[in-house]
């Protein structure tokens, strides 16, 4: 074999296992119903974040927001109708993940690790804690990602940035939400609070990623 043709089959080798599969709606059908196609490339997540946060996280988490108090009676009483009704999920395997709005007092703030938090009591206030608030510096979870209906696992190429999108969505928090706010002195302070959560089950707590924050004077 001739050195011109060993150098292009070895490129061409290299160039198919480079691949990943993506969705492609006019290919074939997967094993779960999804149409893929090999393709080559991947998206910048902490771009993609900032390019979709306006357009399409916060209209998306506004849109589906109810009150905290009403959504927890409503869970207690009918988890699957709820659910279904104010919640959203990627899939059957996956759980449910809420917006909320509503005001709060903070009763007590956890700033002893970097994923810190804040107790929250919602309006009507009993003086007991309904669920907690992220605070940071660390934000973890998924709700942000995971509640956006027009973008899905099978939307990227490379899944590691399906992973990472996640962080970038929090990072966004962080930015523009708890970046200029000094948590250890805000207990007893009220807000307007509208954020996510995912929901794991009744006998789980639910901790409140916010994408909205406004403390009362």
């Amino acid at each position: 074999m001739r050195i011109k043709e060993i150098i292009f089959l070895s490129f061409l080798w290299t160039a198919l296992f480079s691949c990943t599969i993506v969705k492609n709606d006019t290919g074939q059908k997967g094993e779960e119903g999804n149409a893929y196609a090999f393709s080559i490339g991947t998206i910048d997540p902490k771009q993609y974040a900032n390019d979709i946060w306006e357009s399409m996280v916060i209209p998306r988490i506004e849109s589906m927001a109810v009150d905290f108090g009403a959504l927890a009676a409503g869970l207690a009483s009918d988890e699957a109708g709820t659910s279904g009704e104010a919640g959203y999920r990627l899939s059957e395997r996956n759980n449910y993940n809420f917006a909320v709005k509503g005001t709060v007092k903070l009763l007590s703030i956890d700033t002893g690790s970097a994923s810190g938090s804040a107790a929250l009591d919602f309006y009507p206030f009993d003086g007991k804690e309904d669920c907690r608030l992220r605070t940071g510096p660390v934000l973890q979870g998924y709700a942000l990602r995971d509640i956006q209906s027009g973008i899905s696992p099978n939307s990227f190429v490379n899944q590691v940035d399906w992973a990472r999108l996640a962080t970038e969505l929090n990072n966004k928090v962080k930015e523009t939400v708890l970046a200029n706010v000094d948590f250890s002195g805000m207990a007893g302070k009220e807000a307007e609070l509208l954020g996510v959560f995912t929901y794991e089950g009744s006998g789980a707590g639910i901790t409140i990623t916010p994408v909205r924050l406004v403390f009362q004077d």
